[in-house]
This record gives structure tokens, C-alpha cells and sequence, in this order.
């Protein structure tokens, strides 16, 4: 798992490393990346012929049906026959659909490390979270960059242990939870240049880090912490000067250009 996550960071930092700050650059270019490189493999995946073919089938059933609706046993027939040419159609491009999974399922995690947080600036205050069991006390220690201002305060609801913290100073700074095991370290970086990859959380499991928070480590398995967080914001991207989410962004962007260079490569869709 750890080898998986680090390729999937490695990549994560290919795909922004040419754009330096500009995180709006950064996503348009991982979009259009991500774009091409999903429409080759849709390609490679599907049997182009026959999915053509089939698509072709699918589109005269559909003109048909909008032809023919006189009679009932007529219009029963012909959307008998668009349910069975949607279904080899769809049959055709499950391969390709199923094989996509993988890559976003490494990449949107990677994304949303790098595009989706920011680091904090200087003065700004976050809380940090600690779940563990009710009767377990802790404290939180953090480096000269960052001050522990207030708590804990204990979330019931949640089963967390809440700080609220402030930046002091630029750097990559730490935060250190002692809960009675072993000591365990977070990350809190301000006022940061580039785009890195920042964690928010450490999980339980690997799997759920490399899925949820890969720039992070998970817990050791013997912690009775289960999760370790800080509050970092949200990093504010605009397109013509309005607020966009970036997986909204990046899913248009990305269906934009396979759609677009889709009959440059002759790829059948």
C-alpha cells in the first residue's frame, strides 16, 4: 500500500510541478492530462468497431422510437429494441468504464491534496481534532511556528478531543499529540509557496489514508487514536472571477477535452 501511495504521489507532483503557485493553471492542466490520458484508454479498452457498431444500432432505435407512436404494440417493440441496443452498447464501454476507476480513484485523492486545502497564512487560527476513547486524556505541544491557543474541549457527539491553534510563522511546522501510546506527529504548514501535497488527517488504516489523506501516514496499528486532524481551509479557485469546487472544475474540464480531441485521435465514444 505505502508503494502505491507514494507512485500516486509521485504522479500527483508531475501533474502540478509545472505550474508552479498558480493553482488554477495547475488544475486546468491535470484536467486536460487527465482527459487525453482517459480517452486513450478508453480506446485501448473497447472494441472501437463494435462500439461504433452498436452506438450506430442505439441511434436508429432512438430515431425509430420517435418515428413510430400510432400504435401500442409498435411502440413496445421499438423500445424493446433501444433497451436491448443500450444494453450492447453499454456492454462494450463497461470494460473501459471499469479500468477508469483505478486511475481516479489514485488521482482525485492526489488532486484534492494539492488543490483542494490551502496551508495557513500567518495569524490565521484552525482546530485540531483527535478522536479517541472518552477516559483517554491527551495533550497537544506544537512547534514555535504554531500556538496552541485553547482546549481541549470534548466533542461527545463525535468522540474528539478539540484545540484551536494559531500560526505564528511561516514554515512547515508540527503539532504532537501525546495520548499515552506513542507520541504521534502532524504536519501544519504556513504560509507555504507551490502547490504541495498537504494532509489534513491521519486515518486508522493505510488503505483509508492513501484513499482519504495520501499525502499522510497512517496511525500505528497499537494507538488508540483513530484519527488525528487539523482544520485547514479551503483553497479558493476562480474562473472568471467566480469561486469554483475543483472536482466540479476538474470534471468539466476533463470531459472537455476528451470530447474535444476525441476525432483528432479516432476514438470511438
Amino acid at each position: 500500500m505505502t508503494r502505491i501511495g507514494q507512485a500516486a504521489s509521485r504522479l500527483g507532483d508531475l501533474l502540478v510541478a509545472p505550474f508552479g503557485d498558480h493553482a488554477g493553471w495547475a488544475l486546468a492542466g491535470a484536467s486536460v492530462g487527465f482527459g487525453l490520458a482517459a480517452l486513450l484508454l478508453f480506446k485501448v479498452a473497447t472494441p472501437q468497431r463494435r462500439l461504433a457498431r452498436e452506438r450506430g444500432q442505439l441511434v436508429g432505435r432512438l430515431y425509430e422510437a420517435a418515428l413510430y407512436q400510432t400504435s401500442l404494440p409498435v411502440i413496445l417493440r421499438v423500445q424493446r429494441g433501444v433497451l436491448v441496443a443500450n444494453l450492447r452498447y453499454l456492454a462494450c464501454a463497461l470494460p473501459a468504464v471499469a479500468a477508469l476507476v483505478v486511475p481516479l480513484v489514485l488521482v482525485l485523492p492526489q488532486l484534492e491534496a494539492r488543490l483542494g486545502r490551502r496551508p495557513l497564512a500567518v495569524g490565521e487560527a484552525a482546530l485540531v481534532a483527535a478522536a479517541l476513547p472518552g477516559e483517554v486524556r491527551a495533550t497537544l505541544t506544537a512547534d514555535r511556528g504554531v500556538a496552541v491557543e485553547a482546549g481541549p474541549v470534548r466533542d461527545a457527539a463525535r468522540g474528539e478531543l478539540v484545540w484551536r491553534v494559531r500560526a505564528t510563522a511561516p514554515g512547515a511546522h508540527h503539532l504532537r499529540l501525546d495520548a499515552g501510546g506513542p507520541a504521534l506527529d502532524l504536519a501544519v504548514p504556513v504560509a507555504v509557496a507551490g502547490l504541495p501535497a498537504l494532509t489534513s488527517a491521519r486515518q486508522r488504516t493505510a488503505l483509508e489514508q492513501l484513499l482519504r489523506d495520501p499525502a499522510g501516514t497512517a496511525l500505528p496499528a497499537t494507538s488508540r487514536v483513530t484519527r488525528f486532524a487539523v482544520a485547514l481551509p479551503p483553497r479558493d479557485l476562480r474562473f472568471a472571477g467566480v469561486a469554483v469546487p475543483w472536482l466540479v472544475a476538474f470534471t468539466v474540464l476533463s470531459l472537455a477535452a476528451g470530447l474535444l480531441l476525441r476525432r483528432s485521435l479516432r476514438v470511438e465514444i
